[in-house]
C-alpha cells in the first residue's frame, strides 16, 4: 500500500484510475477491430497524454 500513498491516492482512488484505464483500453480494443484508425489515432493519444501527466505529478 505504500506506493499508493507515495502517490497520493486513497484505495478508492488507485481502483477508478485503474477502472478508467481498464476501459480505454477496451475501447481502443473497440476501434482496432472496427479498423476505426482515426478514433484509435485520438483515444490513443489523449490515454498517453494522461499518462504522461501521472508520471510527472
Amino acid at each position: 500500500m505504500g506506493e499508493m500513498e507515495n502517490m497520493g491516492m486513497t484505495d478508492n482512488q488507485y481502483k477508478d484510475f485503474v477502472e478508467n484505464f481498464k476501459e480505454d483500453l477496451e475501447e481502443l480494443n473497440e476501434y482496432k477491430e472496427a479498423n476505426d484508425d482515426e478514433r484509435y489515432e485520438k483515444k490513443y493519444k489523449r490515454v498517453m497524454e494522461r499518462l504522461e501527466k501521472s508520471l510527472k505529478r
